[in-house]
């Protein structure tokens, strides 16, 4: 079953499921009035909230009307970073002209991405928005920002007169299309994954899907996939706007639909957005394990002594490579605690993984294609990669993980040490993974060839369509 989240502008809680009276348990406090200095304490109710199937989705969607300052940040004045306004007015230029190709839009990671998604569902007071992610961690993550109108209320971008949406968060496939309709029809935002969409019932699934009026799909790439293009078929009459980090699907296919936006990575660069990253080409033809994790820990250590607040993850293929790799760090850091995660492991033991992460209790963690897409831990400034991706698109994501820039002053230069084992087929990767290659420039340059690519494609694609229906008016008026 799907799960809600109902907010008001003091705070978030759990609702049960749409259509379902809340139980007599679920209370809020309301006080009476606001006490002033001297002031006698003043009495205080237990109020229930309404039934979830009552919530005023028409009314947060009225509070939205101005509520939102388009201003660039730079200004002095509470506003949107420049990728994030710029990707906004893009947007919404394009849905006054398109509405029915899908739009792409292309921010490097660490410049918002999330937050001007939020700034749309305001700007542009969209009905019911449907956001498709790849995981479990980062449905959990999107939707609470959605649920807090992300930091755009804290900063003053939205006003505190915006009430916060009621989003909805499918983790349960829906059995009957009376479910999914009184779910949807209870929520402002719908978050969902393709997993938990598969387990839908036929019909249900059609009612949920169809129930929303736009599509936002996180991380673009993964398109490519069945399940991830038949949600994009789904709202094929629909206004869709594709966001991504790299223009490649995982195919290596340019992304379908218009490209409308594309920030640089150069300009994220200079502006602070994505930090610089000191490169380590590790080759031995003994044992190149081992020397990237003693390269790697050595740098962690660095780190810690100059007083960083630093985690190291290192990347492997396999989980049996995760389990030889893991007894390196083992051997050389038992103080750090290694740990591994990957994608087998029982939910309970990755949350475990995670805490321990977090909490520092380790600083050290082995990953197969884990903590990727969306998993936001600026910490992660030391990457080991035992097994380097053979997709540039994939690479340049997993590289931006740990280039994101924070304002804390804990986190410093991110590191990454890459074994070389093998020649790249991609001219481009072996570029990146030479061995005295700058990735500050590499990854710029590469970075703009692959927009500029997919704005190739996109552009004839475009032109095509236009040709094609030139044609057939032509002939219809002939006939």
């Amino acid at each position: 079953m799907g799960q809600l989240t109902v907010s008001n502008n003091f705070g978030t809680w759990p609702a049960a499921t749409a259509g379902q009276p809340l139980g007599a348990d679920a209370l809020w406090l309301k006080v009476q009035g606001t006490p002033e200095p001297g002031d006698e304490f003043k009495p205080a109710g237990w109020n229930r909230p309404r039934d979830i199937g009552r919530l005023p989705v028409d009314e947060v969607l009225d509070s939205y009307r101005g509520a939102i300052g388009l201003v660039d940040a730079g200004r002095g004045e509470p506003g949107l970073r420049t990728p994030q306004l710029g990707a906004v007015h893009a947007v919404l230029g394009y849905w006054t002209t398109n509405r029915r190709t899908p739009a792409t839009v292309v921010m490097p990671t660490g410049t918002g991405k999330t937050e001007t998604m939020v700034a749309l569902l305001v700007a542009a007071r969209l009905p019911r928005l449907m956001v498709l992610v790849p995981s479990d961690a980062l449905r959990e993550q999107v939707a609470a920002k959605f649920a807090t109108l992300g930091v755009l209320q804290e900063l003053g971008i939205v006003r505190n007169t915006a009430h916060r949406p009621v989003v909805g968060r499918l983790r349960h496939g829906f059995r009957t299309a009376t479910e999914a309709r009184s779910f949807a029809e209870a929520c402002n935002v719908v978050l969902v994954t393709p997993n938990a969409l598969r387990h839908c019932e036929e019909k249900a699934r059609a009612v949920l899907l169809g129930s929303c009026s736009h599509l936002f799909i996180d991380e673009a790439h993964h398109v490519a996939a069945t399940s991830w293009a038949e949600v994009r078929a789904a709202f094929e009459d629909k206004e869709v706007v594709q966001f991504t980090a790299t223009p490649f699907r995982e195919d290596g296919r340019p992304l379908a639909g218009r490209m409308i936006y594309a920030f640089p990575l150069r300009e994220a660069q200079a502006q602070g957005y994505f930090s610089e990253i000191a490169y380590t080409s590790v080759i031995d033809f003994a044992d190149v394990d081992r020397a990237v994790s003693e390269q790697s820990v050595a740098r962690l250590r660095a780190d810690l002594a100059k007083g960083y607040d630093h985690v190291l993850m290192a990347r492997v293929r396999s989980i049996s490579r995760s389990k030889e790799v893991l007894e390196h760090y083992r051997a050389l850091a038992p103080d750090l605690r290694p740990i591994t995660i990957d994608s087998r492991m029982g939910q309970r033991d990755q949350d475990a993984a995670l805490t321990a992460l977090r909490a520092r209790d380790s600083k050290i963690i082995v990953c197969v294609n884990m903590l990727g897409e969306g998993f936001d831990l600026p910490a992660l400034k030391v990457a080991a990669i035992h097994d380097p991706q053979k997709s540039l698109g994939v690479t340049l994501q997993f590289v931006g993980r740990f280039a994101r820039t924070s304002t804390n002053a804990a986190y410093g230069t991110a590191s990454a040490f890459v074994a070389r084992t093998e020649l790249e087929v991609d001219r481009r990767l072996r570029e990146l993974y030479a061995e005295d290659a700058d990735w500050n420039l590499i990854l710029r340059d590469l970075s703009q060839a692959a927009v500029q690519e997919q704005q190739d494609a996109s552009d004839f694609e475009e032109g095509s369509r236009v040709f094609r229906k030139r044609s057939t008016f032509g002939v219809s008026c002939r006939r």
